[in-house]
């Protein structure tokens, strides 16, 4: 129906009438419809167990990138991770990396791009992540902080600068910067929320723990991972298995010389179910560090 649009005196108002009563009358003989209701969000159901892997994968798995990544995948498929903390994820910006993760079953991805570095962190995940912060200024490789919605689980994945010596070339720095970095990472994340009890802080240290070594047996800087074990955290492996001592023996390969790491708080360390490196055909092929694996109970 159209109307005619009168122009005289009035005219407005009466067009403006035969509208509202229009309306009236078209509704007069049918049922009156009534707006949904707001659909409640589906809640989330989080497993009984988290599995929770850390994984440098070597330049952005490029060992694997002239195969579009089907070994990776197929890898990732197989050992089926609730949550993925990864280091140098080169060459993948956000939407790159929601694809390659997606074949792995997981929709929800974090990415840390910094816009001076080529080796950034990332997240990816079965379950809905809070990003909470990302951490860029001031360190090499940044780092994500995030907790798992609906619950009182944080995340911190990070990456530290390299070089076993110097931080700019011949100035003997190196170690004084990881630390550097360790403590901005720890200020900008855990000691910030000092009520919030359940953490995991995940990565490439690129540093020693002292409990990896039998005494006497070399030497390392060890300042970034005591000043991690002295805000409360524990590697989750040294919590289950031990620290490494005379006549101990593990039931997996042990990396004595390690440089990455489960760091947890005691909640979650007696949460913890499993926690140990991954070494098989896949790793020993694609990567130059063995992936770190735990398990935590989330009953």
């Amino acid at each position: 129906m159209k109307f005619k649009i009168i122009q005289r005196k009035g005219g407005y108002l009466y067009v403006l009438l035969c509208i509202v009563l229009f309306g009236i009358w078209g509704c007069s003989d049918r049922e009156s419809i009534s707006p949904e209701p707001n659909e409640e969000p589906e809640p989330i159901v989080l497993p009984d167990k988290l599995k929770i892997l850390s994984y440098n994968i070597l330049e952005g798995m490029k060992t694997d990138r002239p195969n579009n990544y089907d070994n990776f995948v197929a890898w990732m498929k197989e050992l089926d991770p609730d949550i993925v903390a990864l280091q140098e994820v080169n060459g993948f910006r956000q939407a790159a990396l929601e694809k390659l993760a997606a074949r792995w079953g997981h929709p929800y991805v974090i990415t840390n791009l910094k816009a001076t570095d080529n080796y950034p962190v990332a997240l990816t995940s079965k379950y809905p992540l809070e990003s909470r912060r990302r951490v860029t200024m001031h360190v090499s490789h940044g780092a994500i902080f995030a907790r798992l919605k609906d619950t009182d689980f944080n995340i911190v994945n990070t990456h530290f600068w390299p070089q076993g010596y110097w931080h700019h070339v011949g100035d003997g720095l190196g170690n004084a910067y990881r630390l550097h970095e360790m403590n901005l990472t720890l200020d900008s994340t855990f000691r910030k929320f000092p009520d919030e009890p359940d953490w995991i802080f995940v990565g490439d240290l690129n540093s020693r723990s002292r409990h990896d070594f039998l005494p006497g047996e070399t030497t390392y800087d060890y300042g970034v991972t005591d000043q991690i074990e002295e805000d409360g955290f524990e590697d989750a492996i040294h919590y289950l298995h031990g620290k490494r001592s005379e006549g101990v023996t593990y039931d997996f390969q042990y990396p004595g010389s390690r440089i990455d790491f489960l760091f947890a708080t005691p909640g979650v360390l007696q949460k913890t179910i499993k926690a140990h490196p991954i070494y098989d055909e896949f790793t020993d092929k694609y990567s130059d560090h063995p992936p770190m694996y735990m398990e935590v109970s989330l009953k």
